[in-house]
């Protein structure tokens, strides 16, 4: 980091640091002004739960069955369930320039035209291929949207309050998922699709009524749109009241265009994005980079097994292989819900206990369920002696799907915010969202054929045991970072890092700050950094 923690320093500069920090005062009014602007740009992310749900129905309703003209058999079945994370990657990295050009707001909105496009194909399709295009939109739609939308989650929120408003989207894809599943209980995947086709346009009806970033705005020069662009989200408030932290927003911006200029000998604010790349690439060398890089690609990879994500397209024809007691579409719905309630009580439980002790928790239990539905596949898949038993692979699954909210899922996200020094992060993220997607199309594209090869129980068991190994890996690898500062952090990947800090949960005085509202320079200008 460049610049230094109040943490770092002799008790009197820490003093010093903390009495210069400011709190510009605005009224709780702020507060709900930038709550209102990130449950509706988040709206997008109930578009993607919906989508991700229904390559579910779609091929619990075709994958095998010969009665639908539609019929799947698993090649094509796989290709269906993970040619949407196969393009993700690509629309991730070209949505970087998309989002410059048009802007944060812009290009969320934007992406919903071809999101209701998709719907309205998928309700009329005819052929296989058909269902292979809207896949292919599907996928480029959610990697378009996902970096402008961090992005703008990033730029707009006060540093206190940033954290608590990104957690508000957390649960955005689940109830997607769960609007899905349970219109799934009462039309055919072709009705439900035409259903689904309203979200985009509200989606976009309910964008056009929030501003743009301010930050990029002031990128662009646009400085009165941005002046009242910052109004806006400080409670709807005068310019008068805004004009400190908008007069730091543009010492912020010439900052930035001062040092991409003195990298490359160029430019101003709107023609940095050549050398601020090759800074990025240089950045990559680094192992300060490469060393938290690592961690978060091997912690993405930990989770999408311990999540048992291959499955989760085929969840439909699975549960009925598992001789579920209950409709699996309702399952589906408890599942959601059961993610919403982890996510709940990780909320609640964070601060106390930290993300090491959960990720051990979460992880620990995840590979033993994992491994029971295993040995029910192996033992008692057709014990009729055991009638109670059937219901041991459905509870299970639920526990999973809880302890997804409960951890599992957020970790990685919250690393990758957390763990990259400046120099890098931004390209660091890009591949580290990329990575997800390319994750779970391999799981997905091969779990038909690990099934094929050795069975249901040798699946469980396979992710089962990997799971395990993550749960080690994290237990010798993975940092404390809930309550300390981005320095400290960054110390966790130097050569010589303090191991009693490395594994402890403590507030740093920075942190301290923060909650009763005192804000650092830095934290005030941190905009753009990965949700």
């Amino acid at each position: 980091m460049s610049d230094p923690s109040p943490a770092s320093g002799s008790p009197s500069d820490e003093k010093s640091s903390l009495t210069t920090k400011r709190q510009y005062g605005y009224s709780s009014r702020s507060t709900y002004a930038q709550a209102l602007a990130t449950i509706i740009q988040g709206w997008i992310l109930i578009d993607h739960g919906l989508m991700m749900g229904a390559s579910t129905l779609i091929l619990g309703a075709l994958h095998g069955n010969p009665n639908e003209e539609l019929n799947m058999d698993d090649a094509q079945a796989s290709w269906f369930g993970s040619l949407p994370y196969f393009c993700t990657p690509l629309a991730n990295f070209a949505s970087g320039f998309v989002q410059e050009a048009l802007g944060r707001r812009g290009s969320g909105m934007l992406v919903n035209i071809p999101i209701f496009a998709a719907w309205i194909l998928l309700s009329f399709a005819d052929s296989i291929a058909t269902l292979y295009v809207v896949a292919i939109i599907m996928g480029v739609c959610i990697g378009l949207s996902e970096a402008p939308l961090n992005s703008y989650l990033g730029e707009i929120g006060e540093p206190h309050i940033r954290g608590t408003l990104i957690t508000m989207t957390s649960t955005a894809i689940s109830t997607g998922m769960t609007i899905m599943y349970g219109l799934g209980v009462f039309f055919d995947w072709r009705t439900t699709a035409l259903i689904s086709s309203i979200f985009p346009v509200l989606t976009f009806a309910l964008m056009s009524q929030i501003p743009e970033s301010p930050a990029w705005l002031i990128s662009h020069n646009r400085l009165d749109e941005a002046k009242k662009a910052l109004c806006w989200l400080r409670g709807w408030v005068g310019p008068d009241e805004v004009e400190e932290e908008f007069q730091n927003l543009l010492m912020y911006a010439k900052k930035s265009a001062k040092e991409a200029k003195a990298s490359e000998k160029t430019g101003d604010i709107d023609s940095k994005t050549d050398c601020l790349l090759m800074t990025q690439l240089k950045a990559l060398t680094n192992k300060n980079v490469l060393r938290p890089l690592r961690l978060v690609l091997i912690s993405f990879t930990i989770t999408f097994l311990a999540v048992v994500s291959g499955m989760r397209p085929y969840s439909i024809n699975e549960l009925n292989a598992l001789n579920s007691p209950v409709d699996p579409k309702i399952i589906l719905i408890l599942f959601q819900i059961l993610f919403i309630l982890g996510a709940v009580a990780y909320g609640s439980f964070l601060r106390d206990f930290g993300k090491r002790k959960i990720a051990l928790f979460s992880n620990g239990i995840a590979a033993a369920s994992i491994i029971g539905i295993g040995v029910f596949c192996s033992f008692f898949l057709d014990a009729s002696e055991y009638p109670y038993l059937v219901w041991f692979p459905s509870i299970l699954l639920l526990v999973i799907n809880f302890l997804s909210g409960f951890g599992l899922y957020a970790l990685p996200w919250q690393l990758m915010s957390e763990v990259f020094p400046q120099a890098g992060r931004g390209l660091a993220t890009g591949i580290s969202a990329a990575w997800t997607h390319l994750v779970v199309s391999a799981l997905i594209k091969s779990y038909l054929y690990i099934k094929a090869w050795v069975g249901l129980s040798g699946v469980m068991y396979l992710y089962g045991a990997t799971t395990f190994l993550g749960f080690l890996y994290y237990y010798l690898y993975l940092p404390e970072t809930e309550g300390k500062s981005l320095e400290q952090i960054e110390s966790y990947f130097t050569d010589d890092p303090d191991l009693e800090e490395f594994f402890s949960v403590r507030r740093s005085p920075a942190t301290d700050a923060e909650k009763i509202g005192l804000r650092s320079n830095k934290e005030d200008h941190s905009y753009g950094s990965t949700a």
